[in-house]
């Protein structure tokens, strides 16, 4: 019998040694792994970085182009702030005028005679450097859209064509209804004493009647006064 309890007290202290043992190591793993102290300045949260092409596209959409689409044509905001509207649609008339393969282009040559339709002076040199400062390099040709801009850059220079041409179609139309009938061109010539017979009335409205409708209005007007030069 003492030699029973002998062995149980043994155990025990097998156990007590045993189970000191593993406080102790988990103490010591406590001890070598300390937690890192917080950084003071240091942001809770830290965005991830843009993708690729993200901080492009939110710059693009924070600077959207300053342009407009006029007769087909997107054309920017200094064009629109300087030009109206209608100015814009006579010029169009004028490019495709001198645009005479209808590609859309006008070389150097075309251009100084436009300019010179609208009452610019322009010499071949000059045409030439203004198609090298708007044009793309090396093509030789502009737009409509960069022809406008050429417009602008000389407005300073030219005479007003444009309102002797209007001035002159407001005497024609004398009905004030926006167009030149054939009736408004009989009394033009007998109040300027001018006699021309039937036939020949028939052919100069037929002549600047683009549309077909048997009338001239201000746009037709406009082209057939600067492709005969009559003003």
């Amino acid at each position: 019998m003492p030699g029973k309890k002998k062995g149980k007290s043994s155990s025990k202290k097998g156990k007590s040694k045993k189970g000191g043992k593993s406080s102790k190591d988990k103490s010591s793993s406590r001890s070598s792994s300390p937690d890192k102290p917080k950084e003071p300045m240091a942001p809770s949260y830290v965005p991830p970085p843009p993708l690729p092409g993200e901080r492009l596209i939110e710059v693009l959409k924070a600077r959207p182009a300053d342009d407009r689409e006029i007769h087909g044509h997107k054309v920017s905001g200094r064009i629109l702030k300087e030009l109206t509207p209608q100015e814009i649609r006579d010029l169009k008339i004028v490019f495709e005028l001198f645009d005479s393969n209808a590609d859309g282009y006008i070389g150097s040559t075309e251009l100084r005679r436009a300019m010179r339709a609208l009452g610019f002076k322009c010499k071949r040199e000059e045409a030439k450097q203004m198609i090298q400062e708007v044009g793309i390099k090396g093509k030789g040709v502009i737009n409509f859209v960069e022809f406008l801009e050429v417009i602008i850059d000389r407005q300073g220079d030219a005479r007003d064509i444009y309102d002797e041409i209007l001035k002159g179609f407001s005497m024609f139309d004398y009905d004030k209804s926006g167009a030149i009938t054939m009736d408004n061109l009989k009394m033009a010539c007998e109040d300027g004493g001018i006699k021309f017979a039937q036939k020949e009335l028939e052919e100069m409205i037929e002549e600047a009647d683009i549309n077909g409708d048997g009338k001239v209005d201000q746009s037709e007007f406009i082209r057939i006064m600067l492709q005969t030069n009559l003003f």
